[in-house]
């Protein structure tokens, strides 16, 4: 009986680890990179429509230095690893009504930012809003090249 529930054991023990394996092989192949939406907002303090691309703490608390001005209690900038990771912020001017979507691809020696076409909404927006869109982007030393 101890000898089948060993064989049986060791089945799923490599029936788990080639299933792993499998799965990274698959994701390293992808030239996709993976951009991780952090927080849309409506208000931001920007007149016109702006990119951030923030690699620091300095440069984010700054940044949430300009959006909390007007704010009581303020946002509170969120944790990041700024060893691994960085933020690429989008700020609408005062006529967008929507927030921002992207893509991003990894091209030779760039990353490429896609900004996607917002779905317009039903119903018309007569609020003055600013709004501002934060993502999380992995660590890199390419340049960025943002397409509108």
């Amino acid at each position: 009986m101890f000898k089948y529930f060993t064989c049986f054991f060791l089945l799923a023990i490599i029936q788990l680890n080639s299933c792993k394996s499998a799965a990274q092989s698959s994701l390293q192949e992808s030239n996709d990179t993976d951009m991780e939406l952090i927080l849309n907002e409506n208000y931001s303090g920007f007149e016109q429509e702006e990119y951030l691309l923030i690699k620091n703490q300095k440069e984010l608390n700054a940044f949430y230095g300009k959006i909390n001005r007007t704010r009581k209690p303020g946002l509170t900038p969120p944790s990041i690893d700024f060893n691994t990771d960085m933020i690429l912020i989008w700020c609408g001017d005062s006529t967008a009504s929507n927030y921002a979507d992207f893509q991003l691809n990894e091209k030779g020696d760039y990353l490429e930012v896609h900004k996607l076409k917002a779905t317009a909404s039903k119903e018309e927006n007569t609020f003055i809003v600013s709004p501002f869109s934060m993502y999380k982007l992995p660590l890199s030393i390419k340049t960025l090249k943002i397409i509108k």
